[in-house]
């Protein structure tokens, strides 16, 4: 019986096949905790590379989160949403494992006094902004759009992710939580590269593990194609950050994200 990487739970070896389209008779082998929930599929990394860059219906969906000449993507409106909760308009921020995404750009254009840096295992815009992962310095927002559901290694790399945070700093993820129903009926998990399927306990394990609170939050795109089970997930250190993010979504029904 094997252990669960982030809670140290018990793991049932599960197998799920998608019942829905564009993944409809795929069938995936993973484990799935007992205790938090957290299910990881291994095999599910194979040939990602290659997969993701000739699957349309992903390539069309990056497309419209991400941002273009014309108009700014979901990084864009998480990293305003952060600047609002911190309190600072000057504030620095991490976009990891952007890839080729320009919001960063978008960033800098409507707000040139932050300070805006791209971490990422190599420096793909050849940025001069770009810091590798195991040199990045802390900043006061930290940007993690659909990157989390890639952690091959769950503790490990979140503990990369949360050591760009500052104590008084925001973590902003985005990403499906799995919520107990039934899987064969979700898309998410079945996608190319896609190890990862966590649940709210096993990121509040994560959260308390590394000193940290964590919040889940509906951003506008959950509304339509990002479906029910899309989330913001917010880390932050201090109760201040707390109280900041209780008076932002006092007046903001959703958490903003890309014009869907």
């Amino acid at each position: 019986m094997s252990q669960c990487p982030v809670c140290g739970g018990e793991e049932d070896i599960v197998a799920h096949t998608c019942r829905v389209k564009p993944y409809q008779g795929k069938t995936m082998r993973g484990h799935q905790c007992r205790s938090c929930g957290l299910i990881r599929y291994p095999e599910n990394l194979g040939s990602y590379v290659k997969i993701i860059a000739r699957q349309s219906s992903e390539a069309a969906l990056r497309e419209l989160r991400n941002a273009n000449d014309e108009r700014p993507g979901r990084e864009f409106y998480m990293a305003e949403m952060g600047m609002e909760i911190v309190g600072k308009h000057n504030a620095s921020i991490s976009f990891f494992g952007s890839g080729l995404n320009t919001d960063h750009v978008w960033v800098k254009r409507m707000y040139p006094e932050v300070q805006t840096k791209l971490v990422d295992l190599e420096n793909m815009q050849e940025a001069e902004n770009f810091e590798p992962i195991a040199e990045a310095t802390p900043s006061d927002v930290v940007i993690a759009s659909e990157v989390i559901e890639h952690f091959t290694e769950p503790v490990a790399h979140f503990e990369s992710l949360l050591r760009l945070l500052k104590d008084d700093g925001i973590l902003i993820c985005s990403s499906n939580i799995y919520d107990g129903s039934n899987i064969t009926f979700h898309q998410y998990p079945f996608v190319p590269g896609h190890v990862a399927y966590w649940t709210p306990l096993s990121l509040i394990k994560v959260a308390a593990d590394h000193g940290c609170f964590v919040d889940f939050r509906t951003p506008e795109v959950g509304l339509t194609r990002g479906g029910p089970r899309k989330k913001y997930i917010i880390f932050y250190k201090r109760t201040e950050t707390l109280f900041r993010m209780s008076n932002y979504f006092g007046t903001h029904m959703h958490a903003p994200s890309e014009k869907a």
